[in-house]
């Protein structure tokens, strides 16, 4: 009897992993959407944010590990490729902020907006200086610091906007994917 109920289980878990990341893979295409045709148009300084680090640090925070290093692979395969870049630097720093932001969720809550523009901010930072960095020993030009710290800056300001305008829909995705793959979690909690 015990094995029965257990096989369900896993069930309901994989159909559960299933769905999410058929919704994750929409919400990925609005993304790139957003991010190639209309954050463009809006500038800071010539800065556009970079909502791929924000959507891998949901995934990581409300999610697991697995979902957040898979579509870490996809999505940064598929912007290097689309872009054109050396293929290996966006999805390793994209599986780097997914693994980060399941450590941040032990650290801090998800619960509070100043939570999630720190690990907003801890992970913009992280990847951006990451792929700059590995991109300046790969290729093997000269780090512009200062240029960069400024671009860096405008973009972190960027990605701290958008967080703040749409704290309520992250967090009320994030409890959803949670609730779904945690069933059984005594922890999650209810929206």
């Amino acid at each position: 009897m015990r094995k029965i109920k257990n096989r369900r289980k896993d069930k309901i878990n994989i159909s559960s992993l299933l769905l999410i990341s058929i919704f994750l893979l929409l919400i990925f295409g609005i993304i790139y959407f957003l991010q190639a045709n209309i954050f463009p148009m809006f500038p800071i300084a010539g800065v556009k944010p970079n909502l791929f680090v924000i959507f891998i640090l949901i995934i990581g925070l409300y999610g697991n590990n697995f979902l957040s290093l898979l579509f870490g692979i996809i999505c940064g395969i598929f912007i290097d490729l689309v872009h054109g870049e050396i293929i290996g630097i966006t999805p390793s720093m994209l599986c780097l902020i997914g693994f980060i932001a399941t450590w941040f969720d032990s650290l801090w809550s998800k619960d509070e907006k100043i939570s999630i523009i720190v690990m907003v901010l801890l992970s913009t930072l992280i990847f951006e200086f990451g792929s700059y960095f590995i991109k300046s020993v790969v290729l093997d030009f000269q780090m512009e610091i200062k240029i960069f710290f400024k671009i860096l800056f405008l973009e972190e300001l960027y990605n701290i906007l958008l967080t703040i305008i749409f704290f309520g829909f992250i967090k009320k995705f994030g409890y959803k994917m949670e609730r779904r793959l945690k069933r059984n979690n005594m922890y999650t909690v209810e929206l």
